[in-house]
């Protein structure tokens, strides 16, 4: 497990298009493989195979497969990110339809999940013994809880809310508990059924 702490800098950043899309269809490879195979059944041979570039032209900008691994979840931990500030500059969705807008906030997490199942259950295994990839994953949690408190902070005259700090950990922990609820988990319960409830639920602890 040595080798997959070290410091992960020397990715080479490709400026020319050609070297661009290289890059891009390498990790585009590797997500579907990650994906599909896991961390540990994954190979860089596979991946070089699948993006239909030579070893060695993977490795002109890879180090090694921990590398692009870690590449790998930055881009997918920034979906979550993006999606919670395009929850906060969608006001016009919101003071619209604020059961919408939850409603598409939740559905926008759930799809991300949904998009690559494996390797989020990989992500909550491999972070136990592997402290670089817990941090990334603690990080990018404190990102979208900072995110989801400027959210509520945006709309707090709207909002019934005494504890904005503490209602932001609630409305987070909420959110993530039911989105992990739906897409790994068989409650024999309805998809449609629990989100009607957690958005009611939000709606009535949330707005005025």
């Amino acid at each position: 497990m040595g080798t997959m702490e070290k410091d992960k800098t020397t990715v080479r950043k490709p400026r020319q298009k050609r070297s661009i899309e290289t890059t891009e269809k390498i990790l585009d490879a590797a997500y579907r493989v990650f994906c599909e195979k896991g961390y540990y059944g994954t190979t860089t041979n596979e991946i070089a195979k699948v993006a239909g570039v030579s070893i060695g032209s993977l490795y002109s900008y890879f180090e090694d497969k921990d590398t692009i691994f870690m590449e790998i979840i930055h881009r997918y931990n920034q979906k979550f990110v993006d999606l919670d500030e395009q929850a906060g500059i969608s006001a016009d969705l919101y003071y619209k339809d604020k059961r919408e807008w939850i409603r598409r906030l939740i559905n926008g997490l759930i799809e991300i999940h949904e998009s690559s199942i494996q390797l989020n259950r990989e992500l909550h295994i491999l972070a136990f013994s592997r402290p670089d990839l817990a941090a990334v994953m603690e990080a990018n949690h404190v990102r979208t809880r900072k995110i989801t408190l400027d959210c509520l902070y945006q709309f707090q005259d709207d909002l019934r809310l005494t504890d904005i700090e503490a209602a932001a950990l609630v409305v987070y922990n909420l959110i993530s508990s039911v989105v992990d609820q739906i897409v790994f988990e068989k409650s024999g319960v309805e998809r449609e059924r629990i989100l009607r409830e957690t958005i009611d639920a939000l709606y009535q602890y949330l707005v005025k």
